[in-house]
């Protein structure tokens, strides 16, 4: 019997832990799907640069270039779970829920990188 609730408890934790990738339990405003975004740099928002594919699946994103460019490489450019980092008030990429209490994020720190779902922005330095 009691293997009997020990996998039951370990079935829900799993359970919980699978669903809840995003800790602060906030939605991620965009449904799995394919969407365009555009690349902006941190320190100079206004400079053209390319536009990029954002594949989201649940709370994780790919950001992919298609096009030839000196700003990155064909190819998966950024990788990893949405998280939203509640001091910033920002979705980040991140590699540990541990990054969702990074005490900076974006622009040209060392923290994890930023994207604006909602202007489907994807920041870097």
């Amino acid at each position: 019997m009691v293997n009997f609730y020990m996998r039951f408890f370990l079935a829900a934790i799993t359970s919980l832990a699978a669903g809840c990738a995003n800790l602060s339990g906030r939605p991620v405003p965009l449904a799995s799907g394919d969407y365009p975004f555009v690349h902006k740099y941190a320190e100079h928002p206004d400079m053209p640069s390319i536009e990029l594919t954002a594949q989201i699946r649940g709370h994780h994103i790919r950001l992919i270039n298609y096009s030839q460019s000196a700003v990155f490489p064909i190819g998966v450019i950024d990788e990893g779970d949405l998280l939203w980092h509640a001091s910033s008030e920002q979705w980040i990429i991140g590699e540990t829920a541990a990054d969702a209490s990074a005490s900076e994020v974006g622009g040209c720190s060392d923290g994890p990188t930023v994207v604006d779902l909602e202007r489907r922005i994807y920041w870097t330095c």
